[in-house]
């Protein structure tokens, strides 16, 4: 078994920094786990449409679970609520999309 000697046998030995990510600034927030400093928060609205959208897709689950139990007539009010579930995806769209957000 050859080894080579110019490798480090520990993580002592590395120089700082050597093979490492940098690291952000980081900031504690209220007793929870840190945070990037750079990270932003993300608008109410956003929040708002993620909860609309999440109220009917949940719907939309219960409705399918529904149909293939075989329920047919499913009332005018229930299809509303189904229906939040593209309004909630377009308002949370189009706030990250006013905000300047973005994935990467």
């Amino acid at each position: 078994m050859v080894t080579s000697s110019s490798a480090p046998s520990t993580p002592a030995d590395e120089p700082a920094g050597a093979g490492r990510p940098s690291r952000t600034p980081v900031e504690k927030v209220s007793g929870t786990s840190p945070r990037p400093a750079t990270l932003r928060r993300s608008p109410v609205v956003m929040r708002i449409g993620m909860v609309v959208f999440c109220i009917g897709a949940s719907a939309l689950l219960v409705m399918l679970v529904l149909f293939a139990s075989g329920a047919r007539d499913f009332p005018v009010w229930f299809w509303l609520v189904v229906a939040l579930a593209p309004i909630g995806l377009g308002i949370s769209a189009f706030r990250i999309r006013q905000a300047g957000l973005s994935v990467d």
